[in-house]
């Protein structure tokens, strides 16, 4: 029988399990460096597989990812102001794939779509939507890049050096993605 992951959770031992500070306790010992990672919820693109944190990130660093369906940093502002506002965001690194489900679809193939299943009442709200289509991944790299740096309400230093990768899932590589 195949197990959920609500049954893997409720099946988790704790026992021999090393608790995490909290956040009170890593603030005393010194405010942490903190970089946010984008990136998509395709498991594939799972930042952690192909980025070796253990290089490089030092004691007292913290790395924290974002992900949302395709990437995109639009979709993010709420986690990259709450985290900058809390701990001070010192990198912020946006990571998109090649083969991307943000490619599969039109955002007025998901706005019918998605209006076939709800009421009527609702097709205003659903208008309003940015569904985040892609139509080419480095493009879209460099269109969240490029939106950081008109974006009024996220920091100067942060916006002006966020950088960008695209992340081959045939081979493994990361290319870094410049503004023109």
């Amino acid at each position: 029988m195949t197990k959920t992951v609500a049954d893997l959770i409720e099946a988790h031992n704790p026992q021999g399990f090393t608790p995490f500070p909290t956040i009170a306790e890593a603030n005393q010992v010194t405010k942490p460096r903190l970089t946010i990672v984008v990136a998509c919820v395709d498991p594939r693109c799972s930042v952690d597989k192909f980025i070796d944190f253990n290089l490089g990130v030092l004691e007292g660093e913290m790395v924290m990812v974002s992900r949302n369906a395709g990437g995109n940093v639009r979709f993010a502002v709420r986690d990259i102001l709450l985290l900058d506002t809390r701990f001070v965001i010192d990198e912020l690194v946006v990571v998109h794939h090649t083969d991307c489900g943000s490619t599969m679809f039109t955002n007025e193939w998901m706005r019918d779509t998605v209006k076939a299943r709800v009421g009527e009442s609702h097709w205003e709200e659903i208008d309003k939507i940015d569904w985040g289509a892609n139509t080419d991944m480095g493009d879209s790299v460099r269109g969240d890049l490029e939106w950081l740096r008109k974006n009024q309400v996220i920091r100067d230093e942060l916006k002006n050096t966020a950088r960008g990768f695209l992340f081959d899932i045939k081979t493994g590589k990361a290319e870094e993605i410049k503004l023109a």
